[in-house]
């Protein structure tokens, strides 16, 4: 790998490891566990192009690594992340038409279908685009995530990424995911 390359892939090895997350009840696993689902998306072949769309595929990939990753404390919304997650730097979001001047004017879309209304895709930087599509450097950009967000946990991340089974989810998860489902429907 050249001296650029490498020092690209150090670039987003950091990103990961800085990403902004909400600390007001905890740390918030949205966008870990939103990356872990692009990852695995990628992994398994659904992302073949520089757009990541808000499908029901990420979602159903979204809660089932929350119902192994996620938190009490939280309420598993992909949305947000998805939303939010272009403080990052890496990810950025492409209006569908008419919508040009919500993203522009910083207006912060809260539920599922303001962003969906608004938001036609999102898409990466090129040079993770391209290193997350070689599975050696996805692996490392694996690593270094879950070293960060979810310690001594890789083993078994690699295992959760393997499998479409939610985990048998304690009772929280299972009110939230319906309640989610619920609103998921109606937009």
């Amino acid at each position: 790998m050249s001296t650029d390359r490498l020092e690209a892939l150090q670039y987003y090895a950091r990103k990961f490891q800085r990403l902004r997350v909400d600390r007001a009840h905890g740390v918030a696993p949205h966008k870990p566990i939103l990356l872990l689902s692009v990852i695995e998306s990628f992994q398994r072949s659904l992302i073949r192009q520089n757009q990541i769309e808000l499908s029901q595929q990420l979602n159903q990939t979204f809660l089932k690594n929350w119902s192994y990753l996620g938190s009490a404390r939280h309420y598993p919304d992909i949305s947000r992340p998805f939303f939010h997650m272009k403080s990052g730097k890496f990810w950025h979001l492409y209006a569908n038409p008419g919508f040009e001047k919500v993203l522009s004017a910083k207006i912060k879309l809260k539920t599922f279908s303001e962003v969906k209304k608004a938001i036609s895709h999102a898409y990466l930087d090129e040079d993770l685009f391209d290193f997350l599509q070689i599975p050696s450097t996805r692996e490392s950009l694996l690593t270094i995530l879950v070293r960060r967000w979810f310690p001594g946990q890789l083993e078994d991340i690699k295992k959760i990424l393997q499998t479409d089974e939610f985990q048998d989810p304690p009772g929280y998860f299972r009110e939230a995911y319906a309640m989610y489902m619920e609103r998921l429907t109606e937009a």
